[in-house]
């Protein structure tokens, strides 16, 4: 499986947006973070999101620059902040390449579990960045690990 896990673009405060929806600036970067993978080129068959707004959001945007089919994206709650990270590889199991518009702390314990099942590993993910892991039955591989800044520059 191709894994690709980005955490949703940043999102106004709850004391100016009870839904915390995605700000102006936050968009800009999902839009610019999903041009550049589209340079890359990455490809998948599903993109999956949370219920919360900048999640959903965030796949809608992403879905747009990839002119991927909006009734493609599936909202669980699965994908939610605080699910353990075998819920949400469980869910995902049947596809081939996945695109999981997330959140924190959901997508470090993701890519922690897949990489280093018995501890945690320590790293920065930002709003916007991108990685990509490939999940194979005896090892799984990161392939990448992008910042925003990192694929700003890219297009």
């Amino acid at each position: 499986m191709d894994l690709y896990l980005m955490q949703h673009g940043q999102a106004n405060s709850k004391e100016l947006d009870i839904e915390e929806s995605l700000s102006e600036k936050g968009k800009e970067i999902i839009k610019n973070s999903a041009i550049a993978l589209k340079k890359i080129p990455i490809s998948f068959d599903v993109i999956i999101c949370s219920p919360k707004k900048r999640s959903k959001q965030t796949a809608k945007i992403v879905a747009d620059v990839f002119k991927f089919p909006k009734e493609k994206i599936i909202e669980t709650e699965k994908i939610k902040p605080l699910t353990p990270a075998e819920e949400t590889l469980d869910f995902i199991s049947e596809y081939e390449r996945v695109f999981i518009a997330g959140h924190l702390p959901s997508i470090k314990e993701i890519i922690s579990y897949l990489l280093y099942p018995t501890s945690s590993i320590n790293f920065d993910v930002q709003n916007g960045g991108c990685t990509k892991i490939d999940i194979e039955r005896d090892k799984n591989i990161l392939k990448w690990h992008l910042t925003p800044n990192i694929l700003k520059r890219m297009i």
